[in-house]
């Protein structure tokens, strides 16, 4: 039961929190928590992190910091692919 617990925390972590998607091949953002912070926005949007596509069983096991930016951030196909 804690594991479970524990990748649905990541999986929000990764979708809710700090989710991308493609909208017309342009990348955008949706995460609460990076449309929150405009340093994260703009260091999520650059070329520095990695990025994944979205697979919410793999976002489920990525550990994260919580005292730095991300440095990846999953890409959903698209915004209907993330709900």
């Amino acid at each position: 039961m804690r594991m479970d617990r524990l990748m649905l925390s990541r999986f929000a972590r990764f979708s809710v929190e700090f989710g991308q998607c493609l909208e017309e091949g342009e990348r955008k953002v949706y995460g609460a928590g990076l449309l929150s912070s405009f340093g994260e926005l703009e260091y999520s949007m650059s070329s520095e992190p990695q990025l994944r596509e979205f697979d919410p069983f793999d976002a489920g096991k990525q550990n994260y910091p919580i005292t730095t930016y991300q440095p990846l951030y999953y890409v959903a196909k698209s915004f209907q692919d993330a709900q």
